[in-house]
């Protein structure tokens, strides 16, 4: 058997320990250059975006000089003219938009903005505007309601639908509530919101409504409100009601329909029956 015998020298320390010793010298300066001329170039980089910074914040080119508005159908452009002019000459990227976004806001049709900045010297601002639902007698004049129950500007002929649902007699905490109901019907019936053409809140959470084709007026709960119409609406198809013919509708009751006639009813024999409970009163 031969054994073989590996030499031992290999894991001695070199004799010339003065030639790793410049190696490790070497190796060293070399990493702090490298380190020195990061440092440089991040220095040099960082000079240049301050003065760059510096530039935008003070150059003349960067002013607003042209505002692009989009989306302001009832909106005077007089109005947000007078807005946007305060702005100009405002360097873009001094520009406060949270406070020209509050400052367009402020005006009646405005329910949002969106703006953005367009380089050198460009304002785009879309403007999404309420869209009236209802109208209301707010401290004696007529205004539109939006979908939230607000109201938000007077009625003109230039502007608007003043066809719209009147809401009378609510307090600002009513308006949203006869939004909501107007809502349902526009929704579930569109025929029955169609004949709508007032509500007046009625505590605790009822409703008048006037039928402008009856010319009645038609009480009613938030609960059930649209099958006990429908009801009534049948028992006025029997009874062949037209305009005048009734004074008002009561559908708050439990399983019936009170209806007051405004002329003589003909004998209870002579009557089609209603598909529901009705008391006539006379």
């Amino acid at each position: 058997m031969t054994v073989q015998l590996e030499s031992t020298e290999r894991f001695f320390r070199p004799n010339d320990t003065d030639r790793v010793r410049r190696n490790y010298r070497s190796i060293q300066v070399q990493r702090l250059f490298a380190v020195l001329r990061t440092i440089l170039v991040l220095f040099v980089v960082a000079i240049g975006l301050a003065a760059l910074y510096q530039r935008t914040q003070s150059d003349a080119r960067f002013a607003v000089r042209h505002v692009v508005i989009a989306g302001a159908q009832h909106t005077a452009r007089g109005d947000l003219d007078r807005v946007t002019q305060q702005y100009a000459g405002t360097n873009l990227f001094h520009l406060d938009i949270a406070r020209l976004r509050r400052d367009l806001s402020s005006l009646p049709w405005v329910s949002r903005v969106e703006i953005e900045k367009k380089l050198p010297d460009t304002l785009r601002v879309v403007v999404v505007e309420r869209i009236p639902v209802a109208l209301t007698d707010a401290g004696g004049r007529i205004a539109y309601v939006d979908d939230r129950g607000a109201a938000f500007a007077e009625v003109t002929p230039a502007v608007g639908d003043p066809d719209l649902p009147l809401i009378a007699g609510a307090r600002v905490g009513d308006l949203a509530r006869c939004v909501a109901i107007l809502r349902e019907l526009r929704t579930r019936d569109p025929e029955i919101y169609a004949r709508v053409s007032e509500v007046r809140p009625v505590p605790p959470n009822g409703f008048a409504f006037f039928d402008r084709q009856l010319r009645a007026v038609i009480y009613g709960n938030e609960q059930d409100l649209l099958s006990k119409w429908r009801d009534f609406y049948s028992i006025a198809d029997a009874e062949h009601f037209v305009a005048g013919d009734v004074a008002y509708a009561d559908l708050r009751f439990d399983g019936r329909v009170v209806v007051k006639p405004l002329r003589a009813m003909p004998a209870a024999s002579t009557l089609r029956r209603p598909v529901v409970p009705v008391q006539i009163t006379n």
